[in-house]
Formats: structure tokens, C-alpha cells, sequence
């Protein structure tokens, strides 16, 4: 962890998560599991998807710590061109996760109609374009979330930027100032004379999922101020030994606590700070297990197809073995590898269309 958190860790990771992402959507409502272990039941396996659902932050947490160095070579001297540049940079990032998503969308929906015969519901196309509405695969709410999460990151980012110039500090804060002025005025306005105006902010509110944001901005304040490798550097300097002893301890707290402290399929709410400490312990753990932490590696390359995916797989499965397809392990890794084998093909699928594209605009 000297060096903060390398791509190769990041997409450790992000194997991580798409593991627990799945066996979270598979058994978080279990009501029957079959098991070779007697003591290992349907209760059992409904807590551990219960504890895989900080899979998102840990896909929030990676997401904003890998955007705070993508957005580097954006960074401007001039407070008006940066907010320009960091934008162009975050919507090029959105614009390719909605790429993947209407391509998905695209082959999966297709052989759900060309295939299985389901009705195709025209009017629900829009909002599983923009993944507002995405009733064809709910897994797929994140993506608006991402989109929403990567447009606040540059007012977040110039806030703590620190302009040379005192004309550009003067732009930057009163610009800041300008647009919570205008939120303070709107809110107070919708408190005390339109009530729409105020239901409208809570549901806008409402709608950031503050749980997952809160997770993006500790990612991306610890890529920034280095938190990783100082709380590292840190403990090393009191023992070698030290860090691999408060990472274990970390792991099992964060399992301990959240396990105890999860009422729902859905909790969420202490991971901004559950997750950056899960992920510390992990990646002190792994770094004494390379060929595990090459093997998960692996798997994050595949995860945001396997993220898109995976859903459709299970309900497959479903309609073809229907009441007698029993909810127990072989269901989860039937489940990754289908989804692993169409992450792969999908991505050769978007290389070569790439590929192709860059060949005609050279000719």
C-alpha cells in the first residue's frame, strides 16, 4: 500500500465485488437452500448475501479513487476551463458505461423476445435507455447512480483544488457560493410557499442515494490525501507485523458489525465508512497471496459485463429447469460462469467494433 491502490488491486477488487454482487441477487431472499453442510441453511445463507450487499460500495468506493487520478490530467489552472475539462472527462466515462449497458440491452432483451417469446414492452424502452426505470434487469439502477455520482465529482474536486491565482480562487468560491446560494434559496422557497419545489428537492435528494455517494466521496478523499498509505506507513513503522494483524482484525470487525447491524437486503447506510476499511484489510491480506489475487483480478476484467448480465442468466435458468432448479451453490457458479463467458464475449465483440471503426476513419 505504499504506493496507494494499483490497477491491479483495483480490478482485485472489483472481483471481489461481482462475486458477492451475484450471490448477493441469488440468496438475499432465500427461503430453501440445499448444502453438504448440515449446519449451513437457508437463514445462513440469506445473512451472507445480506453482508455481499457492500459490494456496491466497494464498486463506489474504487470508483471514486480511480476518478480522482483520472481526473489529473484534467486539472487546470483556470477555474472555468477545469470545471470544462473535468466534465468532458466525466461524461466521456458515462457516455461508455451507457455504451455497454444499450448493448446489453441490445443482445439480452433480444433473445428474451427472439428466444423465450416475451412480450417487448415499447413504452419501458426509455427508461432502460437511461437506466431510470430499468425494468428489464433491476441490477441495472446503478448505472444511474454511477452517471450521478461522476457529475457531482468536479464541483467536489475544484472545491478542494488550490488555484495560483488569486483571480481564479476569487471565480472559484464565488461560483461555489452562487450555487448554494441558489440551493438554500430553493429549498427555503419550496419549505415556506411551494411545497412542490420541496417535495421535488427531497426526491431529488432522495434519488443521489446518499448511502453509495458518501462511499465515492471517502474513495475519492482517500486517493487524494493519501490516506491509505499514510494509515500504512504508520502502522509499519511500529512493526512489520502490524498491519497484517490490524487487517485481519479489520476484516473480521467490518463482518462482525455489519452482519449484526444489516435489518434488510438493502442496508447500506454505515458503509462509507465500513467499506474503505474492509478494503484496507483485503488488500494487505492479498498481497501474501498472489495467485488468489491474480485469480480475482480476473474476474474484476469481466465485472461490469457480469454486473449487466448476470440477471438475465438467472432467470433463465429459472425458466428452463422452473420448480425443479434448487436454490444451493451449483445455481451461484452456474450463474458466474454464463455471465463470465458473455462478459468476454461481449467485450471481443465491442473491441472488434472498435477495432473496425478506427480502421474506416483512417482510410
Amino acid at each position: 500500500m505504499e504506493n496507494g491502490i494499483t490497477k491491479k488491486q483495483s480490478a482485485m477488487l472489483q472481483g471481489i465485488a461481482i462475486l458477492m454482487m451475484v450471490y448477493h441477487h441469488l440468496f438475499a431472499f432465500a427461503e430453501t437452500y440445499a448444502s453438504l453442510l448440515p449446519f449451513f441453511n437457508a437463514d445462513a445463507a440469506r445473512q451472507i448475501a445480506w453482508f455481499c450487499k457492500i459490494c456496491v460500495g466497494i464498486f463506489a468506493f474504487v470508483s471514486g479513487y480511480g476518478m480522482y487520478y483520472a481526473l489529473g490530467s484534467s486539472r487546470q489552472e483556470r477555474f472555468f476551463r477545469g470545471l470544462a475539462a473535468e466534465y468532458r472527462c466525466v461524461l466521456v466515462r458515462i457516455l461508455r458505461l451507457y455504451g455497454k449497458l444499450w448493448l446489453v440491452l441490445l443482445v439480452f432483451k433480444g433473445i428474451d423476445v427472439l428466444v423465450w417469446g416475451q412480450p417487448f414492452a415499447a413504452g419501458e424502452l426509455p427508461g432502460n435507455l437511461t437506466a431510470l426505470n430499468p425494468t428489464y434487469n433491476g441490477a441495472w439502477w446503478y448505472v444511474e447512480q454511477y452517471a450521478k455520482m461522476l457529475l457531482v465529482l468536479p464541483f467536489l474536486d475544484l472545491l478542494f483544488t488550490r488555484f495560483p491565482e488569486a483571480a481564479e480562487k476569487k471565480k472559484k468560491w464565488l461560483f461555489l457560493l452562487i450555487l448554494a446560494g441558489l440551493g438554500a434559496g430553493a429549498a427555503l422557497a419550496g419549505l415556506l410557499w411551494w411545497q412542490p419545489l420541496w417535495e421535488l428537492l427531497l426526491a431529488a435528494a432522495k434519488s443521489m442515494r446518499i448511502s453509495f455517494l458518501l462511499v465515492f466521496v471517502v474513495g475519492y478523499l482517500t486517493a487524494r490525501y493519501a490516506l491509505y498509505q499514510r494509515a500504512d506507513g504508520w502502522l509499519r513503522r511500529r512493526g512489520g507485523w502490524l498491519p497484517t494483524a490490524v487487517s485481519a482484525a479489520l476484516i473480521a470487525g467490518v463482518i462482525a458489525l455489519r452482519v449484526r447491524l444489516a435489518t434488510d437486503a438493502a442496508y447500506a447506510e454505515l458503509d462509507f465508512l465500513l467499506a474503505p476499511l474492509l478494503i484496507y484489510g483485503l488488500l494487505t491480506l492479498l498481497a501474501y497471496l498472489e495467485p488468489l489475487g491474480s485469480f480475482l483480478a480476473w474476474w474484476g476484467r469481466q465485472s461490469t459485463y457480469m454486473w449487466l448480465t448476470h440477471v438475465f442468466f438467472y432467470e433463465w435458468l429459472h425458466t428452463v429447469v422452473k420448480q425443479y432448479m434448487r436454490l444451493d451453490i451449483w445455481v451461484y457458479i452456474a450463474v458466474l460462469l454464463a455471465s463470465a463467458a458473455a462478459s468476454l464475449a461481449l467485450r471481443g465483440a465491442a473491441g472488434l467494433f472498435c477495432r473496425t471503426g478506427k480502421r474506416r476513419s483512417a482510410l
